[in-house]
């Protein structure tokens, strides 16, 4: 397994527990990590290093958690040596690496989603802002942002200074849209090229601030499933966005395999995409893995291996799972380092799992190396059950320099209460 995040502990952790499985490597991993597989020193952006890695120890699956390596090819590189890989090739992660390339896509497959314009200078940028859209409108950068690189402006200073942001460089690149008017959720689809199984659902938490404020993070916590993504839309989403999307990246010889992650808006006239992601999601990862009830090797190996279609669809605990992120204060502008976090074996007395993201070893203490430290997760009967649990669990940790949002899954407490 390739990645050393949240979402690499969380999808370990569920390997680990995986009967078809014989032994799990990480690379680079991180100190919750190696409580679940060997920690291997390899450089993923070594592609001979992995390939041989690989062929060395005869490795039977690599799943590539982030989005940085699938971009960079790594899949091609392993598949080219006959290594199975869960996650797709550098071409068809374009749907992630170009905010561009997938909008294109959409236009040509007509596939539901926000008016826009692609710019590749401040002059286009400036005709486009004036003379296209009005306000509010969505601003991003075309390239890998980490999930951070989406301004939705309300004001035009606003739309302004995230175009200076994004120019500020020769060769900057940009997608200008429609502001979409509704609820967001996130859908989950396994896919090995041609059949899909649907994944799961959730919903992020993206801003920093509670209710919803402040600055755009990599998500502050999510809860799954997204009952707001009702079966019907579902559905709708699956047919009218999920699939005739996997089945144009077939036709255009760019097969996707792996999971394809569609950020969708929730619109009056029905669900529209919002983005695609090439990989998990990072928090959303945590809630599914706490959720999902099948064996995630097996599952991952069909699909890397175009054997999808030969499994029944994945089951999932009917209980919603709910993740708080635990963030290094100053997140997500410069978070304070080096802060000890302590306390995780009490907070997973409580229920929860604690699942590791940025963080590392320093002697015989435990550190924080990174903006998002801890994403505590647990289960309820209810979303209401499963943000209590949780929150129990971020009650009895010692991380004197983090902090975390106090609301996540109040849309879904809301909605339950209401009942």
């Amino acid at each position: 397994m390739i990645g050393a995040g949240g979402r690499e502990h969380a999808l370990a952790w569920k390997l680990a527990q995986s009967p078809t499985l014989d032994t799990l490597y990480a690379a680079p991993g991180n100190p919750g990590i190696a409580a679940h597989a060997t920690i291997a020193g390899v450089d993923a952006a070594d592609h001979a290093r992995v390939v041989g890695f690989a062929r060395a120890h005869d490795i039977g699956l690599v799943v590539i958690g982030p989005e940085a390596p699938l971009v960079d090819g790594l899949a091609d590189a392993l598949r080219a040596a006959g290594v199975p890989v869960f996650g797709p090739s550098a071409a068809a992660a374009r749907l992630e690496g170009s905010k561009g390339f997938t909008k294109d896509l959409c236009r040509r497959a007509g596939i539901p989603t926000a008016g826009y314009v692609r710019v590749s200078s401040r002059e286009e940028a400036d005709a486009a802002l004036a003379g296209t859209f009005g306000l509010p409108v969505v601003i991003k950068a075309d390239g890998l942002a980490a999930g951070k690189g989406v301004t939705v402006a309300f004001t035009r200073d606003e739309a302004v200074a995230a175009l200076d942001a994004l120019f500020a460089e020769p060769g900057g690149e940009a997608v200008i849209e429609e502001f979409l008017d509704g609820e967001e959720a996130s859908l989950f689809v396994l896919t090995d090229g041609t059949d899909l199984a649907v994944f799961g659902s959730a919903q992020d938490h993206k801003r920093v601030g509670e209710a919803d404020t402040g600055a755009n993070t990599g998500g502050m916590g999510a809860y799954s499933p997204a009952r707001v993504l009702t079966p019907e839309l579902e559905r709708r989403a699956v047919e009218e966005i999920v699939r005739p999307t996997i089945d144009a990246m077939r036709a255009e010889g760019t097969p996707f395999v792996g999971v394809l992650y569609a950020g969708l808006m929730l619109t009056a006239t029905g669900p529209k995409l919002i983005e695609y992601n090439a990989r998990f999601g990072d928090p959303e990862t945590q809630v599914l893995m706490l959720r999902f009830e099948g064996d995630l090797a097996a599952t991952m190996l069909a699909t890397a291996t175009g054997r999808l279609g030969d499994l029944p669809a994945p089951a999932f605990s009917d209980d919603p799972a709910l993740t708080v992120v635990v963030a290094a204060r100053g997140y997500p502008g410069t978070p304070v380092p080096g802060g000890a976090v302590r306390g995780i074996d009490a907070a997973e007395a409580t229920g929860a799992v604690v699942f590791q993201a940025g963080t590392r070893r320093d002697g015989d203490a435990l550190v924080a190396a990174g903006g998002r430290v801890l994403a505590v997760t647990a289960r309820g009967a209810s979303v209401a059950a499963a943000q209590a649990a949780a929150y129990a669990g971020v009650d009895a940790l010692d991380y004197a320099d983090g902090f975390h949002r106090r609301d996540i899954g109040w849309r879904e407490v809301a909605r339950e209460a209401a009942k």
